[in-house]
């Protein structure tokens, strides 16, 4: 009992290591976009698209040989973080909100057509990895070299914007040097809180017979989008759905391409399973749900309500896979 009690209490030090150190390695991050005037849009994507905490995880679970956690995790986090934090807030709010473009959905699912494919076939991980780095870096390229920061304009009413021109003041009059460690040791202890959220995971699964696929699935997948749950529920309360739309898409895309794409190649091949399958349909219903929501531009209670129906599914199904 006690050996449970420590690999439990192991893996959330490992999990907070990850959260404030990823703290440290994104901001010192975005400090060094700034200084070296790199786009807008990538220092957006660097605060709300980049997931350390879910990347790590996945990425070190496909090195220490846990395959189900590495891309249950993708799956899982995805399916949380489209779900919970939009639906609790709709209940008592009602925001509008501007359109996604459709070319961030077309990419969604391409990818998540790149995870199927992936799972059926021998070193099926491999090629469908490599090929959702690939969407990756196009994605990344064709938004970033339309943005400059010399196109950041400071508007007399625009409290925001006067906000971020003195953040990238502040961050130019900064030492260089002092960053780059800072994102060195932020990168290390992201590392070492990783190695050790999955060993004692690893651990907890042997000492407890809880399923590789359910750890990753759902238990990992929950404990990783703490911060994501608080980032939306703040956004929809201050009516600033687009905030966490444009944030939520960035995490879907980085997701299931980049940490997935480098944990497949890792990993390589993985049985198929079942449980995989539903999980990736329940995902795919939820992206379709929402490329509906973004034409809909306004959210209310009835769409938070089938977000709660859809996690209490993705709940139920894999609790229920546990006993069979």
């Amino acid at each position: 009992m006690w050996i449970i009690l420590l690999w439990i209490f192991l893996f959330i030090v490992g999990y907070f290591i990850i959260f404030f150190a990823a703290d440290v390695f994104l901001e010192n991050l975005k400090g060094l976009c700034i200084i070296y005037d790199v786009s807008p849009f990538i220092i957006g994507l660097l605060v709300l698209g980049i997931d350390p905490e879910e990347s790590i995880a996945s990425i070190i679970a496909a090195i220490n040989g846990l395959p189900y956690i590495a891309v249950g995790n993708v799956i899982g986090n995805s399916i949380i973080a489209l779900t919970i934090p939009f639906a609790l807030p709709a209940f008592f709010y009602r925001a509008k909100y501007k359109p996604v473009a459709q070319y961030y959905f077309n990419l969604i699912y391409i990818s998540m057509i790149c995870i199927f494919t992936g799972l059926l076939f021998y070193f099926g991980l491999f090629f469908a990895g490599f090929f959702c780095i690939i969407i990756y870096i196009f994605y990344l390229i064709k938004n970033a070299r339309n943005f400059s920061v010399k196109d950041l304009t400071v508007s007399p009413t625009g409290g925001e914007l006067k906000d971020i021109q003195l953040t990238i003041e502040k961050n130019k009059n900064e030492k260089k040097s002092r960053k780059f460690i800072l994102v060195l040791i932020g990168f290390i202890f992201i590392f070492l809180g990783g190695e050790l959220l999955i060993i004692s995971a690893a651990n907890i699964i042997i000492l407890t017979s809880i399923p590789e696929t359910f750890f990753g699935l759902v238990i990992i997948a929950l404990v990783t989008n703490v911060e994501e749950i608080t980032l939306v529920l703040k956004s929809i309360k201050k009516q600033s759905v687009d905030i966490a739309f444009g944030g939520m898409i960035g995490k879907l895309i980085w997701n299931l391409t980049l940490t997935f794409g480098i944990s497949g190649i890792i990993i390589k091949n993985i049985q198929f399973t079942w449980i995989f399958f539903w999980n990736w349909v329940i995902l795919l219903i939820l992206i379709i749900y929402f490329n509906y929501i973004s034409r809909k531009k306004i959210f209310e209670r009835i769409e938070g309500l089938i977000l709660m129906l859809i996690f209490v599914c993705f709940i139920t199904i894999n609790f229920f896979a546990i006993s069979i």
